[in-house]
């Protein structure tokens, strides 16, 4: 009994630590999306 609580609750753990990490990766790259964005705002401005 003890066993298979401890297993569910490891596959709970691990699908926590996944949706994390999703998330993460999900941000990081709208944040890289953002800077590409604002760089070529800079690259494209009028030189004056």
């Amino acid at each position: 009994m003890y066993f298979a609580v401890t297993i569910k609750r490891y596959q709970a753990v691990k699908e926590v630590g996944q949706i994390k990490m999703s998330v993460g990766v999900i941000g990081y790259n709208q944040l890289m999306l953002v800077c590409q964005a604002e760089y070529f705002r800079q690259l494209l401005k009028p030189v004056t």
